[in-house]
């Protein structure tokens, strides 16, 4: 009965008098009807529930207001507590580009003249020296027509020697005449025939002459063709392809032919460099003599040194890019032509720190 007083007197705590009514007061000593009683258990009911979720809607209000004031609060204590930052300045960046490896002396050697394939000393692989022997065309028909040419020179020579005694008696003959005409024992029509014969003579002496010089050039150009048999290497290098055979017929590379027309092709690997392309808006970051740091696809592991030569004059429309080319401060091994290679190029402002870092 406690109960239920104290449940009657919180139900008529929250009801509204009208006016001209009157509540008994003796309702929580009557007994109530059985509709009161069920009234007064729903009641009951609602007021537990109420009870109940009071405290977690004020836990609840309390999560959500700690929420959204502590953040600020939090910061607000941490920027009074951390000293002012100071303005940082912006740190140069390195400018990165991609390209490949150049041979600067890479070349397909072609004979100056046509011929048979007779020898090949070398292979794929080889390495040579300058003036060494890469290829020998076969020289049988060339020896005949240098036998030919220097027996045309020797009779060219033995010619201008028999017009040049003739004409060294017409002279003698000469002097004669002269001294019997000047006797008077000998009529002067003599010495106009003699003197035209010296004459004569001194003019087929230069033929003569100038014939065993020609003959003597034909010599000279048939040894030279039979020097030109043998191809020798312009440069030290290696061996990268091997295009003919033994018994090949090749034509003299005046000739013109394809990419692939020739003995071989040799290379250099003391002339290899990279060329990378960078974007243009780093063309003002980019200048010779620039260190640089390069790593090949084929590589990962290897860093090579590298500076910048020279810059290609030229940009590419297509690409947005400018080409520099870097050269290798060492000798690079294993590096071979067309390999991919990205590059790292120092700033302009770390340029200074590049002797620290074994540049």
């Amino acid at each position: 009965m406690n109960a239920e007083a104290n449940i009657a007197n919180r139900l008529r705590s929250l009801s509204i008098e009208r006016e001209g009514s009157s509540f008994p007061n003796t309702i929580a000593s009557r007994q109530l009807p059985i509709g009161g009683a069920a009234l007064t258990g729903l009641a009951a009911a609602l007021a537990a529930v109420a009870y109940i979720s009071l405290p977690l809607t004020e836990n609840l209000w309390r999560h959500t207001t700690t929420e959204a004031v502590s953040p600020p609060a939090v910061e607000a204590i941490a920027q009074d507590k951390l000293p002012a930052r100071l303005p940082q300045t912006p740190s140069s960046q390195a400018v990165i580009g991609s390209g490949y490896v150049v041979a600067e002396r890479m070349m397909t050697l072609r004979p100056e003249l046509g011929g048979k394939v007779a020898e090949l000393p070398l292979d794929v692989g080889d390495h040579f020296a300058a003036g060494q022997l890469i290829a020998r065309l076969d020289t049988t028909i060339d020896e005949i027509e240098l036998s030919i040419a220097r027996s045309q020179a020797a009779g060219a020579t033995a010619a201008a020697g028999r017009v040049e005694v003739s004409l060294a008696q017409a002279r003698k003959t000469l002097e004669r005449t002269k001294l019997l005409v000047e006797r008077g024992t000998k009529a002067v029509s003599s010495l106009d025939e003699d003197g035209l014969s010296v004459v004569q003579l001194t003019s087929d002496l230069d033929i003569a002459r100038q014939a065993a010089e020609t003959a003597g050039l034909q010599v000279e150009k048939q040894e030279r063709n039979l020097a030109l048999h043998r191809i020798v290497a312009p440069f030290d290098g290696v061996i990268v392809t091997r295009l003919v055979s033994l018994g090949d017929i090749v034509a003299s590379g005046t000739d013109g032919g394809g990419p692939r027309d020739g003995i071989a092709i040799l290379l250099d690997p003391n002339s290899f460099t990279i060329d990378v392309d960078v974007a243009q808006s780093n063309a003002a970051r980019i200048e010779p003599g620039q260190t640089a740091v390069a790593v090949l696809d084929a590589f990962p592991d290897r860093k090579f040194k590298m500076r910048v030569r020279t810059i290609v004059p030229a940009a590419s429309m297509q690409k947005g890019t400018i080409t520099a080319r870097l050269e290798f401060l060492t000798p690079p091994t294993r590096v071979l032509p067309n390999m991919a290679a990205k590059a790292t190029l120092d700033a302009p402002e770390l340029q200074a720190n590049a002797n620290e870092r074994g540049f």
